[in-house]
């Protein structure tokens, strides 16, 4: 079977290549808010393993809406021949130049969108475009982009288009989720019925490619938690330098690592939902406003970094000082230093660690080596940080239309939205405690069981996060 085929059509900047961008999940598309910036016919294809089931073509607006419509009021010949005949009287004026482009893939008996913003009132140039369409007589459906929030103008658009198009649909492209496109999908297997068998195979196959993307994405997520719970800085220890700046050292380099480890999972994220363009955490613009180890983040969870400090600084200086040899863990004493303040930063990041003091061998040589530790953090409060952060990135992804290019309006909403973890039951979060536990070292005999669970449990969050609506 011919893939199927729908032109784009409408008045200039009414939101036709937005229309198109989401529908194709395609943000190279090009999107102005200057009218006339579409110059030429460009189809973008919706494909079935690796085959174009459907093509979507963005065309220029409508120019000489009267003037051609008083051509085809007047044409005598067949209609299946009117489109063709329109192009020919008109080729090389440059009136019409816009008109000509949009009017080519109709020719081969394209399927037309008709894009109207049905939050402004209903022009006399908006009735010749409807009517003009009427005569072409090709499957119609008209599309109520409605591009600011007023909609008391779409009784009138609802009652002029009824009596010319075969459909008529809401459809925003900046906010449609993904059951809106498989609606709209849905429709257009009515309005052209010879092909609805392939577009059944369309939907099925986009459902079950959303559904793979979700698994993906979740698992994603896991990794990232046992990455970012089992990581451990270490950094050789000289004693001719001050500590706390090798300290600083330590911990900065924790950071930043964590900080890749997190930058790396939604740049994998971004791929697999086609937003490469999104900002992630790897840009000038951090999420939430704030660095990931910053204050604000931590009360978000309901506990501040000086609570935490305050408790690890109660365990002393045993929690923050070790003895342990680079080679075999063999103790030869403790190096102590600051050890209230280490116990401190202990809760708060894992403890730097201070290896054994060197022992001389012959030769110069020496038989252990002095190490600063920062990590693995032993509790569950930076992963509730690092799950809550996924969540809300993912969510805000997976909803986002790929028309809407508003960077700013994607990040303010993840600073809006902050929490997500806070509102799991006590049974969801006993799980994520018991997850948190077994991986903190591979091979614990209940892993296996423990992930299933609780990426099941990631996959119905994500599945009934809301949409956000204009």
């Amino acid at each position: 079977m011919t893939p199927l085929t729908f032109a784009v059509l409408g008045h200039p900047n009414e939101g036709k290549s937005s229309v198109v961008s989401t529908l194709t999940e395609n943000e190279r598309v090009r999107i102005s808010p200057t009218p006339g910036e579409t110059i030429r016919c460009k189809p973008f294809t919706v494909n079935v393993a690796d085959s174009v089931v459907l093509t979507i073509v963005d065309t220029p607006g409508f120019q000489n809406p009267a003037s051609t419509l008083a051509w085809f009021t007047q044409w005598q010949g067949p209609e299946s021949e009117m489109v063709d005949a329109f192009i020919s009287a008109h080729a090389g004026d440059p009136t019409f130049h816009h008109d000509l482009e949009l009017m080519k893939p109709l020719i081969d008996r394209a399927g037309i969108l008709y894009v109207a913003d049905a939050s402004r009132p209903l022009r006399e140039a908006d009735r010749q475009e409807m009517e003009l369409l009427r005569l072409i007589g090709l499957p119609r459906m008209a599309l109520l982009n409605c591009k600011r929030e007023t909609r008391n103008f779409i009784p009138e658009w609802e009652e002029a288009l009824k009596r010319r198009f075969n459909l008529i649909r809401e459809f925003n492209a900046h906010h449609a989720s993904f059951d809106e496109r498989l609606k709209l999908y849905d429709a257009m297997a009515h309005l052209v019925p010879e092909h609805a068998e392939s577009l059944a195979l369309l939907q099925k196959n986009l459902k079950t490619a959303w559904q793979n993307r979700l698994e993906d994405a979740v698992l994603e997520i896991e990794s990232l938690l046992i990455k970012c719970q089992r990581h451990q800085v270490k950094i050789r220890f000289h004693g001719d330098a001050p500590l706390a700046s090798q300290q600083k050292t330590a911990v900065e380099r924790y950071q930043q690592d964590l900080k890749k480890f997190e930058s790396q999972s939604r740049r994998e994220w971004r791929r697999l939902y086609h937003h490469n363009s999104l900002p992630g955490s790897e840009d000038s613009v951090d999420l939430l406003g704030e660095e990931l180890f910053a204050e604000k983040v931590w009360k978000l969870l309901g506990l501040s970094r000086r609570q935490l400090l305050l408790t690890g600084a109660a365990a002393g200086g045993a929690a923050g000082v070790g003895a342990d040899l680079a080679t075999g863990g063999i103790s030869f004493g403790v190096f102590t230093a600051g050890g209230a303040v280490l116990g401190g930063l202990g809760a708060w990041i894992g403890g730097p660690k201070l290896g054994a003091k060197k022992l001389p061998l012959p030769g110069g040589r020496h038989f252990a080596r002095e190490d600063l530790v920062v990590g693995p953090y032993p509790k569950s409060q930076l992963l509730y940080i690092l799950l809550d952060r996924s969540l809300l990135y993912l969510t805000r992804l997976m909803n986002w239309a790929h028309a809407r290019q508003d960077h700013a309006a994607f990040l303010a909403g993840l600073t809006r939205d902050a929490g997500l973890v806070r509102s799991w039951t006590d049974q969801e979060r006993k799980l994520f405690s018991k997850w948190h536990k077994v991986h903190q070292r591979p091979g614990h005999p209940d892993a296996t069981h423990l992930s299933q669970n609780f990426r099941k449990l990631l996959m119905e969050k994500l599945q009934t996060s809301p949409t956000e609506k204009p």
